[in-house]
C-alpha cells in the first residue's frame, strides 16, 4: 500500500490476487472446493441412494428390506465422508489461524523491543 494515496498499486494488486489464488488452490486440495472426482462420487452416491430407496417398495418382499438397508448404508457412508471432508477443512483453517496468531505475536514482540530500543536511544541523545 502506498502511503500517499492509501490505494493499492497495480503490482500489489496482482501479487494479492496471485496469493489469493494460491490459497484457494491449497484449500481446494484440502477439501474446501469439490473436485471432479468428488462431484462424480457425490452424484453416483445420490443416484444409488435414490435408486435403492425408490425401487425398494416395487421389489419382491425378499429384496425390499436389503434394498432399503443398502440405500441407508450408502447414505451413512456419504455422511461419513462429508464429515471427514469438513473436519479436514476445519483443521486447515485452524492451522492457518494459529499460524497467523503466532506470526502476529512475534511481530508484536519485535515491535515492543524496537520501541524500547528507540526509547533507550532517545534517552542517550538527550
Amino acid at each position: 500500500m502506498t502511503i500517499d494515496d492509501g490505494e493499492l498499486t497495480r503490482e500489489e494488486m496482482e501479487r494479492f490476487i496471485h496469493e489469493k489464488e494460491q490459497i484457494r488452490q491449497i484449500v481446494g486440495q484440502v477439501g474446501g472446493k469439490p473436485t471432479r472426482i468428488g462431484r462424480i462420487t457425490t452424484v453416483s452416491m445420490i443416484v444409488i441412494i435414490a435408486a435403492t430407496l425408490i425401487a425398494a417398495p416395487f421389489l419382491p418382499d425378499a429384496f425390499e428390506l436389503p434394498a432399503i438397508e443398502i440405500g441407508l448404508a450408502f447414505l451413512s457412508f456419504k455422511i461419513f465422508f462429508l464429515l471427514k471432508n469438513e473436519a479436514k477443512v476445519t483443521h486447515f483453517q485452524f492451522w492457518m489461524l494459529s499460524s497467523l496468531e503466532w506470526r502476529m505475536n512475534d511481530i508484536s514482540k519485535r515491535l515492543m523491543k524496537m520501541e524500547s530500543d528507540l526509547a533507550k536511544i532517545a534517552e542517550e541523545k538527550k
